[in-house]
């Protein structure tokens, strides 16, 4: 239930929960979410030590924690992520996404480690196409180099992660059959907001970025936090809040199809 009425299911579509840091209260936080009514959470990953952490989530929470795996979009190391992807293509079975990958110009200024940075993106973005999974995207400052990317070497399934680039840059998203995953700062955004009234409800996903982008300044981000962004879409869009839990959901097994066969 949120604020008293009852919904049919929430799934958070994006939490780091085998991050290191989060790792060591990870059953606190399921068992918050669990308590809490959501229907799953996907874990992203975005470097080789949270790998094992990750399948062993998937292992102890079946049918409850998926997970994708990823690599850091501020980083260059070409091994690391091409380790990764040979997990990712030999355990296919046990991912529902590719990610969270993507680009970062505010972390990444230099030209030449953008150039790598693109490069390590587009084999991502090929590996994605190549197994018929959705490809979880992170941009920042680096929107338009994202979508040629997508123009080139999709088309691709894709979810766009927090997304804070421009309106023209939104509507190309669309344009190329991405989804929008908003986060809880959307209690505290006006361009979340803006964001939120912009997008289709049929392009529209829950995510926590747990523990990340809490609903306050000094506050990490839970899955849990999911209902309240649910409740503020509800608000912010004049939508009944059970009608919009059932799109959304509707959404997130469209986004993520390999969830309705678990």
């Amino acid at each position: 239930m949120v604020n008293g009425q009852r919904i049919r299911g929430i799934i958070d579509t994006h939490a780091h929960l085998s991050r290191f840091d989060v790792y060591g209260r990870v059953d606190e936080i399921i068992n918050e979410a669990l308590g809490g009514g959501l229907l799953g959470i996907i874990n992203v990953t975005m470097r080789i030590d949270e790998v094992s952490r990750a399948f062993d989530l998937v292992n102890r929470y079946r049918g409850f924690v998926f997970t994708a795996l990823g690599y850091n979009y501020g980083g260059f190391d070409i091994r690391e992520a091409g380790e990764i992807m040979k997990i990712a293509g030999e355990r296919a079975d046990l991912i529902v996404g590719i990610g969270e990958v993507g680009l970062d110009y505010v972390k990444v200024k230099d030209k030449v480690l953008r150039e790598i940075s693109k490069h390590i993106f587009i084999k991502w973005v090929t590996l994605a196409k190549e197994l018929d999974l959705p490809l979880i995207i992170h941009s920042r400052d680096s929107e338009n180099d994202v979508i040629n990317i997508l123009s080139r070497y999709g088309p691709v399934r894709c979810v766009v992660h927090a997304f804070s680039g421009n309106r023209s840059q939104a509507m190309r998203l669309l344009e190329l059959g991405c989804y929008f995953s908003i986060p809880p700062t959307i209690a505290r955004s006006q361009q979340k907001r803006d964001l939120a009234r912009l997008l289709p409800l049929d392009r529209l996903l829950l995510e926590s970025d747990t523990p990340e982008l809490g609903p306050s300044v000094n506050e990490p981000s839970r899955p849990i936090h999911v209902k309240l962004v649910l409740n503020e879409l509800s608000r912010l869009l004049n939508v009944d809040i059970y009608e919009l839990s059932n799109v959304i959901l509707e959404n997130t097994v469209r986004a993520f199809p390999k969830i309705s066969r678990r």
